[in-house]
């Protein structure tokens, strides 16, 4: 969690979450913003505990959503359920 909230922090991590059953056996997902490359993205997800310590590898992909995604994260606190 520190790690997704200094990413938050620099602007780079807009969503994560935690993702269904699937048969790619991902377990998680990060939408990213403010990079303008691949190499970019992966240089960042680095970061990631499970990255850095290779139990998990990443797999990017390019993704289009409304601009205005980011703007929820500063009302993101004020609606969270605390025990949901």
């Amino acid at each position: 969690m520190n790690n997704m909230n200094t990413l938050v922090k620099k602007g780079y991590l807009v969503v994560a979450s935690p993702i269904g059953k699937n048969d790619k056996s991902y377990r998680r997902i990060f939408i990213l913003n403010n990079l303008s490359t691949i190499d970019e993205a992966q240089e960042v997800l680095q970061s990631d505990p499970a990255i850095e310590n290779q139990l998990r590898e990443p797999e990017i992909l390019p993704w289009y959503g409304s601009a205005a995604l980011p703007e929820y994260l500063p009302f993101s606190d004020l609606i969270w359920k605390l025990k949901p």
